[in-house]
């Protein structure tokens, strides 16, 4: 079996161009390893595989010795490799809007692909995903969840679960009895899920390694917020966007191994090494910008080069943020209770933060903040928003937070418009006039003591 997934790795097309920005520091660079790993050990393994929407429950499969495969981190890998566009013109043939978020596109016209032929199509990287026993779908941030992963399961005729998570509003978070309602109802969604599972895999979960991964996790979350909020934070900046952009995954996808957790470690270490010594990622650091919202063009990341060669550095990115550090109390000793009391809790922080400010509902989604929060703390310049044509989840709101951004700081602010997977909606040269000439604002207030 690895036999054969090395020969389809090796006929998979070349890329056309380098679409990757430089790497800057030595964690960014493993991240391409441990994807390639990923996609790897779920097909030559021989465990149950699970395709899952990001559900914040990554604990569970690991506790449970499943592997979870990601159809969204896949489909950032085949727009990063320039694969992506045979899927999206499957997906697109079998009535899927152009519209439709460029993700599920891919895994779905994946997926058809598969059904016609038999086998992982031949343009796949990576070798591809793995065959699934199951499907597991979140409502979590994005309205396309739901149907996304139970058209996965008729393609490919794999039972399929809803599972959901929810938060309060900012302005009720606080208030006992809607604390009471939404723990209960995301306690109830995490034991659903595990019930299912438990199922699929015809198995019961150990609660103690489950209790152990869990509580694994919850030291990697702390590992991971130090790491990003240091490097946006140090002047020069050590840990650009474009590393970070690549950092995100063993959270997001290896949540509870133990790798993700020396991972983060590591990554703290490195960039704090880089602060106290004041070890920049390019020679002269002129402007400090923020990538304010909406996923990074995953097709032409290279475009963070093309920024650095011109003094300027994002040196923080608002769409993926670690959560903020909580403290579980010692009486919850339920892995399951201790899940669900740190996402609740986390949302409680970020209401707070967001009340202190009059920001009232100003942090969208979970895991994408308000770039008004970042500003001050990371000494910003200027802040580029990405409108992304078939990802309303994480570009919702871009308009009033711009209008926030411009009653609270004079800072210039850019949008910039394509997709995240879909290459046919980035023009190039448009965004290199409009970076062009957002760099010349910045040097000209710089000039101008604005």
């Amino acid at each position: 079996m690895k036999e054969r997934v090395e020969r389809k790795l090796e006929a998979v097309q070349e890329v056309p161009k380098k679409t990757s920005a430089r790497k800057w520091t030595e964690s960014a660079k493993k991240v391409r390893g441990l994807v390639a790993n990923m996609y790897l050990r779920a097909v030559t393994e021989g465990k149950p595989v699970a395709w899952v929407m990001f559900t914040l429950a990554n604990e569970l499969f690991v506790a449970l010795d499943a592997f979870p495969v990601y159809p969204e981190n896949y489909a950032a890998l085949c727009a990063t490799k320039r694969v992506g566009e045979p899927f999206i013109d499957r997906a697109e043939a079998d009535g899927f809007s152009n519209v439709t978020c460029s993700y599920a596109r891919i895994g779905l016209g994946y997926s058809a692909i598969w059904q016609e032929t038999g086998e992982i199509p031949l343009m796949a990287p990576d070798g591809g995903m793995g065959k699934p026993i199951m499907m597991v779908g979140s409502a979590l941030v994005c309205d396309t969840r739901y149907k996304w992963f139970q058209t996965f399961s008729r393609y490919l005729d794999v039972p399929y679960y809803a599972f959901d998570i929810v938060s309060p509003p900012a302005e009720t978070a606080h208030r006992p009895d809607v604390r009471e309602q939404y723990m209960k109802y995301n306690l109830e969604q995490l034991k659903g899920l595990l019930s299912f599972m438990e199922e699929r895999l015809e198995k019961k979960v150990d609660w103690d390694k489950l209790d152990e991964v869990v509580r694994r996790g919850e030291e990697t979350y702390r590992w991971w917020f130090d790491a990003y909020m240091l490097g946006g934070s140090a002047v020069p900046c050590p840990f650009p966007a474009e590393d970070s952009f690549r950092c995100f995954v063993p959270a997001f996808f290896m949540m509870g191994e133990v790798e993700a957790l020396e991972f983060y470690k590591d990554l703290y270490q490195e960039i704090k090494y880089k602060a106290d010594n004041k070890i920049g990622s390019i020679p002269e650091e002129k402007y400090r910008l923020l990538w304010g919202g909406g996923l990074p063009p995953w097709h032409t990341m290279g475009i963070m080069d093309y920024v650095e060669e011109r003094g300027a550095v994002f040196v923080f990115q608002a769409a993926y943020v670690p959560m903020p550090h909580v403290d579980i109390p010692d009486r919850i000793t339920n892995p399951l209770e201790r899940m669900v009391y740190s996402r609740y809790a986390s949302a409680i922080m970020r209401a707070e933060i967001d009340k202190k400010l009059g920001l009232f509902g100003a942090c969208n989604v979970i895991g994408h903040g308000n770039p008004v929060l970042f500003v001050d703390q990371f000494k910003i310049d200027g802040v580029v928003m990405h409108w992304l044509r078939s990802c309303r989840g994480t570009t919702i709101g871009q308009v009033y937070q711009k209008r926030l951004l411009e009653e609270r700081s004079d800072l210039p602010v850019l949008f910039l418009e394509s997709d995240m997977c879909d290459v046919r909606d980035y023009f190039e040269e448009d965004w290199k006039m409009k970076l062009n000439a957002f760099l010349e604002t910045l040097e000209a207030r710089k000039k101008g003591g604005g």
